[in-house]
């Protein structure tokens, strides 16, 4: 009787770990340059940017799940910046530091590097949120990923798998 009752509580704390608002789906994002498993389906829009007298053209794939964003951003520089490297890294150090001023937060003086993964921990119109990001700068664009929530719902677990998960592919 009571290995039936254990075999259970294992069967319903694994359900419980396949929690259906997550109904995690590979897809290819960033133009091609990278792939990361979303938690629904995602939505890519796109935009124009202004940046050094340039237009970028920025792409923002998202999938939501409550109050959590999950998203990758992929922003393809235009003819002649991606020659520039301090222009390209200027861009790039630009796109991590709206980050930080999004969320209300002072902008560190030392930037996480390309490539690291960062915490945030600040404020928007709604209350306390907390951002986790990870940025690579290209020879060709930025790749950004980011996980974003309210401080108390933030899913820590989901998003270790997220960015497990977000990989470049060229």
């Amino acid at each position: 009787m009571f290995r039936y009752a254990g075999i259970v509580v294992i069967f319903l704390a694994l359900l419980a770990g396949c929690s259906p608002q997550y109904n995690w789906r590979e897809a290819r994002v960033a133009g091609g340059a990278a792939k990361a498993i979303f938690p629904d389906r995602p939505v890519t829009q796109q935009r124009k940017l202004e940046f050094s007298g340039h237009q970028v053209e920025f792409f923002l794939t998202t999938a939501k799940v409550n109050d959590v964003v999950f998203a990758v951003g992929y922003a393809s520089l235009p003819a002649g910046l991606p020659d520039n490297d301090q222009l390209r890294r200027d861009f790039g150090q630009g796109v991590i530091r709206s980050l930080y001023q999004g969320l209300g937060v002072a902008v560190p003086e030392v930037l996480p590097d390309f490539g690291s993964r960062f915490a945030i921990d600040g404020t928007t119109p709604q209350g306390p949120a907390r951002l986790e990001a990870k940025a690579w700068l290209l020879p060709q664009g930025l790749v950004e990923g980011m996980v974003t929530a309210a401080a108390g719902s933030y899913p820590q677990p989901e998003a270790d798998e997220f960015f497990r998960s977000l990989v470049l592919t060229r």
